[in-house]
């Protein structure tokens, strides 16, 4: 089942259901605004942070479940060069250029539209994003898919095409909480990742990748999503501190792989992770704030993001798979979260 309805004179909100669970977004931001599932109880649990009125989504800052792009996360020192000729971008993070400066995929209007296939039902997003918008080369078009299946996976689809070479990486920033409030440090996590990227001082990579063996990034046996994050607070506990790292896949963008899974034994909630990213940026909310849903206060780790994606700042960086699309190329990012309940 799939509703449409206005929130204003541009703005459409769409409601998609298979009966368990359903999921709402609109065309301001490509934004999913609720993912609800039945807990263990069977009360609905709305598992996304955000926000209850238009006007918050449009003042938030955080990004929250929205799609950022052209390139997310850090591109060191705002600028790149590509054949040859150099760009520079927003400096909005540092000296560092974040999810694509100030001027956010999350603050535009796309275009939406019910949409149905083999794999479910849903709603498709397209953009056009201009040659030179946030700083970037090339007239890029845009086409992101959310839809649910039968089995009760939220999929994520995304795919574009462009006139000139280009750097692309989207992803969805969506903040879950499996508990619909509070904390998320009590989540189990396991991941199937044996690498991760090491950030240098301004958070964006190094350019090493390290194993995760004996480090507080060792999630290949489930365990609490708090359990070490404590020994990330180099700054002390009155600053923010958490994971803000992008853990290395199995995938090779050409097939899904697992990622791994997240679970909560209070709701009873868990969620299976799959893409065909190279990366997923697993984010514990270490600067969330502000009211959100509710109006209950929003506070450091109480979500935790799976931004699945092309290595960060890998335009500057030789040793990372490249993430130039160039108009011979389409670009496909696909991700799958697999929801189940358990009593």
């Amino acid at each position: 089942m799939i509703e449409c309805k206005k929130l204003d004179g541009e703005i459409s909100l769409y409601t998609v259901s298979n009966g368990t669970i359903s999921f709402s977004a609109m065309d301001f931001g490509c934004t999913i605004t609720n993912l609800f599932v039945n807990d263990k109880n069977g009360h609905k649990v709305d598992i996304l942070l955000g926000y209850d009125t238009l006007s918050e989504w449009k003042r938030g800052m955080q990004a929250h479940n929205a799609i950022v792009g052209r390139v997310a996360n850090r591109i060191r020192g705002g600028e790149f060069t590509l054949d040859g000729k150099k760009y520079l971008l927003e400096k909005n993070d540092g000296q560092n250029c974040l999810h694509g400066g100030d001027t956010r995929y999350e603050k535009m209007l796309w275009k939406g539209e019910e949409y149905s296939d083999s794999e479910g039902i849903g709603v498709k997003f397209t953009r056009k994003s201009p040659d030179g918008e946030q700083g970037f080369p090339g007239n890029l078009d845009l086409c992101v898919i959310y839809k649910i299946s039968e089995k009760n996976e939220l999929i994520f689809e995304y795919t574009g095409t462009t006139d000139g070479a280009t750097p692309i990486n989207l992803t969805n920033h969506a903040y879950f909480n499996l508990n619909g409030t509070g904390s998320v440090l009590n989540h189990r996590l396991q991941l199937d990742c044996c690498k991760v990227l090491e950030s240098a001082s301004d958070s964006a990579p190094s350019g090493k990748i390290f194993d995760v063996e004996g480090t507080p990034f060792d999630f290949r046996t489930e365990k609490k999503v708090g359990a070490e994050i404590e020994k990330l607070a180099v700054n002390g506990k009155d600053k923010p501190f958490g994971y803000d790292h992008c853990f290395v896949t199995s995938a090779d963008e050409t097939h899904l792989a697992r990622v791994g899974i997240l679970s909560s034994d209070e709701s009873g909630i868990s969620m299976e992770i799959f893409t065909n990213q190279r990366g997923v940026h697993v984010y514990t909310a270490n600067y969330l704030g502000g009211k959100g849903k509710g109006g209950v206060n929003q506070k450091m780790h109480d979500g935790i993001c799976f931004e699945t994606e092309r290595f960060p700042n890998a335009i500057n960086e030789p040793s990372f798979p490249s993430c130039v699309l160039r108009p011979s190329e389409k670009y496909w990012h696909k991700t799958v979260f697999k929801l189940k309940t358990s009593q």
